[in-house]
């Protein structure tokens, strides 16, 4: 931060930040230290959109339902952070209209769902529960428990990913010495190799697996993933165990399957609704003599809790002091290193998209963002967004930032498209925003006035000693600093134009603060031809009169005025 943005923080008025489910004490610690923080749990919907208005952060684990409703409610809300991995209970597509991040904490309980998992797989191989419940109760039932060994049995893994990568670790060769076999059609050849995993078919995986374990997100892909056609396909010995999300497995077909001996048992950790509370499937499902049930323990444990709290503190704190989350849910992942060295970049493509719509007013259907230079290495979606927001805040109502920008330009229908590449040509880096005249509602001219014979118009622009100068205007080369209040003249390169303009700014009082004059040049250069037309780029310290505008229009030898402010 600057000395100045880090004064701004300080004075700035404390953060407030609501925490609606019960999180570890050392992520709350960490909060308290960012703002002011209301720990208030069990809140109804109601009561929930009736205090949001107040709170500038919303902390939240499953049991809270984060609506649409809630987070509309929320008109300072600039964070949403789910101390855990799904973020199933949060509307993250109504969060990103509202430029609203969501985070949450993906790799902080990964040991604890691997591990609950194979506890679970353990416990309906050898009828545990139901063997202690019938201990607890008077009985010795050794006959009645006979188990299954796990050890040379195989193991389909459906979702390969953290959690998954982490069972198939334990459940391996090196573990338990069972066979893997695992299905993702996202997982990378070099992940399965790392942990002896074979990569087959969901159909394969189902017809070999003796336990079958799921580890993927709920979508709209994955809900019912496990349904009356996959049980089918199983062995009757076979086991099935969720410790991922439920609806992956279809509870009603899960649930017909045992009762009609079509599988062996079932491990579950999660359901559809939670709690089951008045779901009959859910409820005959828990009862089942053949199911062992767990009210999703998968990240409980004392140190999943502590890191998965920890982490989205920090990220909470990280965002409202401005900076970039680590676990964005639904803004591109870009290391605090790149967004370093882009977010200079970010404000001057932005002000190219501002001054682009005062020279050329009218709806933009697409725009080019061309990139070349050193920056070009680098993941050059905070430029495109940055585009966005230039071109589309000032037309409409909504705030227009990295989380949002892709969706508003969708909904408006705007297209960008990014080119980039890393050899420089006249400037070592480069950015050029191009719109052509087919895809812009115009009359045929310039913001001058001139035809536009079909070529594109062009805004481009570079930063040197850290100052951003916009090197050309449409076919005009030009250096000025995009920044306050900008005089454009064409006009005829004659002595005295200067003078002419400069008096009749100096008379309605309005100071010039730079002063370029930029030839025509096709191909961007900075070499002119006396006598020939010429932009006047006039950087001011304050607004200039309408009659002083009329006075230059009238000028001889001047051939149009566009005044911008930035």
């Amino acid at each position: 931060m600057t000395e100045q943005a880090t004064d701004a923080a300080e004075t700035a008025t404390p953060a407030h930040i609501l925490v609606a489910d019960p999180i570890a004490p050392e992520g709350l610690a960490i909060l308290q230290r960012i703002g002011q923080v209301d720990a208030t749990h069990s809140l109804s919907a109601e009561q929930l959109i009736e205090i949001m208005p107040r709170y500038d952060a919303l902390v939240v684990r499953s049991e809270t339902k984060v609506t649409a409703a809630v987070i509309n409610a929320g008109e300072k809300l600039r964070v949403i952070a789910r101390a855990g991995v799904g973020v199933d209970n949060i509307d993250v597509e109504a969060a990103t209209r509202r430029g609203i991040l969501v985070v949450n904490s993906p790799t902080g309980n990964i040991v604890a769902a691997a591990e609950h998992t194979i506890a679970l797989l353990m416990a309906l191989a050898r009828n545990i529960p139901a063997a202690n419940a019938s201990l607890r109760a008077g009985r010795w039932e050794r006959a009645k428990f006979v188990g299954a060994e796990i050890t040379g049995k195989t193991l389909s893994v459906i979702g390969l990913g953290k959690v998954g990568m982490e069972v198939a670790k334990r459940a391996g060769e090196g573990g338990l010495g069972m066979r893997i076999i695992a299905y993702d059609p996202y997982a990378a050849p070099e992940n399965a190799r790392k942990v002896n995993a074979e990569l087959v078919t969901l159909d394969e995986a189902l017809a070999q697996a003796d336990f079958l374990t799921v580890h993927t997100a709920l979508t709209n892909d994955t809900r019912g993933l496990i349904g009356v056609r996959e049980l089918a396909r199983m062995k009757p010995t076979a086991r099935v165990i969720n410790c991922a999300r439920g609806g992956v497995i279809d509870e009603t077909a899960l649930l017909a399957a045992l009762h009609e001996g079509r599988i062996a048992g079932a491990a579950l950790d999660v359901f559809t609704k939670e709690p089951p509370k008045d779901d009959a499937t859910i409820a005959a499902l828990i009862e089942h003599p053949r199911v062992v049930a767990t009210p999703h323990l998968g990240a409980s444990t004392e140190e999943a809790q502590i890191t998965v709290a920890v982490d989205v503190a920090e990220q909470v704190g990280e965002v409202l002091r401005g900076g970039a989350a680590r676990a964005a849910v639904n803004a591109p992942l870009i290391l605090p290193d790149t967004l370093s060295q882009l977010e200079p970049w970010m404000s001057l493509v932005e002000k190219l998209g501002r001054l682009y719509l005062q020279l050329h007013p009218g709806r933009v259907r697409s725009v080019e963002l061309s990139v070349v230079g050193e920056i070009a290495q680098n993941d050059t979606r905070p430029l495109a967004a940055a585009l966005i927001k230039g071109l589309l805040e000032p037309v409409s109502e909504a705030h227009v930032n990295l989380i949002n920008a892709f969706v508003l330009a969708r909904d408006r229908g705007l297209e960008v498209v990014e080119s980039r590449s890393t050899n420089p040509h006249q400037y070592t880096n480069l950015v050029t925003l191009r719109v052509s005249p087919d895809d812009h509602d115009h009359d045929g001219v310039d913001a001058f006035g001139l035809e536009t014979h079909d070529q594109p118009h062009e805004l481009a622009a570079t930063i040197t000693w850290g100052v951003g100068h916009v090197v050309r205007v449409d076919r005009y080369a030009t250096d000025f600093t995009p920044r306050g209040h900008i005089l454009l003249c064409r006009n005829m390169d004659r002595p005295g134009m200067i003078g002419r303009v400069g008096t009749i700014l100096g008379d309605a009082g309005v100071n010039i603060a730079h002063m370029d004059v930029g030839p025509i040049s096709p191909s961007g250069a900075r070499s002119r031809t006396p006598g020939g037309e010429a932009l006047m780029a006039l950087s001011l310290d304050g607004a200039v009169p309408e009659a002083a505008l009329e006075a230059i229009r009238q000028s001889k030898d001047i051939l149009s005025v566009q005044s911008v402010t930035l």
